[in-house]
């Protein structure tokens, strides 16, 4: 894949490369240029757990004073 392909590509939020620096350096510029956020270059297989993508769910329970139970219908 030519570096600059990187730039106009979507559909992705990393890029995993092993091979030369030199190589490695043009990708990482392509990768800035895009528009939006910049995407990482990951190198080392070390880091392929940025490969993943994690998920948080928060359940605000402020409305029934802290009490999940109230809040989800259960109880009583």
């Amino acid at each position: 894949l030519e570096p600059e392909h990187l730039e106009r590509l979507q559909g992705f939020d990393a890029v995993m490369f092993e091979g030369e620096e030199a190589v490695a350096r043009e990708l990482a510029l392509a990768l800035a240029r895009r528009d939006g956020p910049i995407l990482p270059l990951i190198r080392s297989r070390d880091d392929a757990f940025m490969l993943q993508r994690e998920r948080h769910v928060c359940i605000d329970t402020t409305a029934a004073g802290g009490n999940a139970e109230l809040l989800s219908g259960i109880g009583g």
